[in-house]
């Protein structure tokens, strides 16, 4: 799925890029607005057949669940060691960990829908699921598709790997004309790195993979990708290097269920800020991207008690 936004006007100077600490309050104060911004919505939301839940909770996707013991998720387990597929062909990693544990809870099956990640938004609009069972990143326009819920499943670093022998020493030399970068089509690394550099010239990619590759090679100068594709990219091009500094930014990513299912919603807040109040989140982050993350002395955040981004040493 190709990002469906119009682009923000972005700054050129390079003095102009937001901070690291900026994007840390934006993505957490994003992540619980979304709260609120729930509220409203039940006075103004309207439903559509087969998108939409009512604000009330009639046919929540919850009440489904409960009463079939089965629950229909849509997930891409193909971004190790997030989420993927153990030598048995189990789904596992820190996603499925917890979406595991939470359909334990309400006593329910998982039934996992195995979909490319950039057709997952479309295909919980066309009812192929009931729900994501991996988390996005909460931009605006799947918002459109889907109600998020109000508290993050885990924090995102953005992180850039440059080719061989790059001359490349900070993220503002990215923004000129005739520099190419790579990324995974669809994704939010696309959408926000046209917003930060818009002078470049952007190589979408359906797989990670091939978009690492094209920098492996030459032909673009950088990779924008997340900070648990690091260690596989590096593992498969070592010659690779890592933009030196903090996060090019940092990303929110959470749940993403029908339109207007605020009961679904209000119970996977719950769920969530629970198990972050216990360190669960962080703890799990720590035993799944620790030792990636490690090898290279990345900054790395946990999901704190109240839904902020907390700085874990790994």
């Amino acid at each position: 799925m190709s990002v469906d936004e119009q682009v923000r006007e972005a700054p050129s100077e390079p003095s102009a890029l937001p901070s690291r600490r900026s994007l840390l309050k934006l993505g957490g104060a994003a992540a619980l607005g979304a709260g609120a911004w729930a509220l409203a919505a039940c006075e103004t939301t309207t439903s559509s057949p087969g998108t939409t839940a009512s604000a009330a909770g009639e046919n929540s996707v919850l009440d489904k669940w409960i009463s079939s013991k089965t629950a229909k998720l849509g997930v891409d387990l193909t971004f190790p060691p997030i989420q993927f597929k153990d030598s048995s062909g189990k789904p596992t990693g820190y996603q499925m960990e917890l979406t595991e544990a939470m359909m334990a809870d309400l006593g329910v099956t998982p039934q996992y829908v195995e979909i490319p990640f950039g057709q997952l938004f479309a295909g919980l609009v066309a009812n192929k699921f009931d729900m994501m069972g991996i988390s996005a990143t909460i931009l605006p326009s799947r918002s459109l598709k889907g109600l998020f819920s109000s508290f993050p499943v885990f924090y995102e670093s953005i992180v850039v790997l440059l080719k061989p022998g790059s001359a490349i020493t900070s993220s503002s030399q990215l923004n000129a004309s005739g520099t190419k970068i790579a990324v995974l089509q669809g994704s939010s690394q696309e959408f926000s790195s046209k917003g930060l550099f818009p002078n470049a010239t952007f190589s979408a990619f359906a797989g990670i993979a091939d978009a690492v590759n094209e920098v492996a090679t030459g032909r673009a100068e950088a990779v924008v990708l997340s900070e648990f594709d690091v260690d596989d990219s590096k593992k498969a091009h070592g010659d690779l290097k890592i933009l030196p500094g903090p996060p090019l930014w940092v990303d929110a990513n959470t749940y993403l269920m029908p339109l207007g299912d605020y009961k679904l919603q209000a119970w996977v807040n719950n769920w969530l800020r629970y198990n972050a109040t216990h360190q669960r989140l962080v703890s799990s982050w720590k035993k799944w991207l620790g030792p990636g993350l490690k090898k290279y002395n990345l900054t790395t955040y946990g999901v704190g008690p109240g839904a902020e981004p907390e700085l874990v040493q790994v």
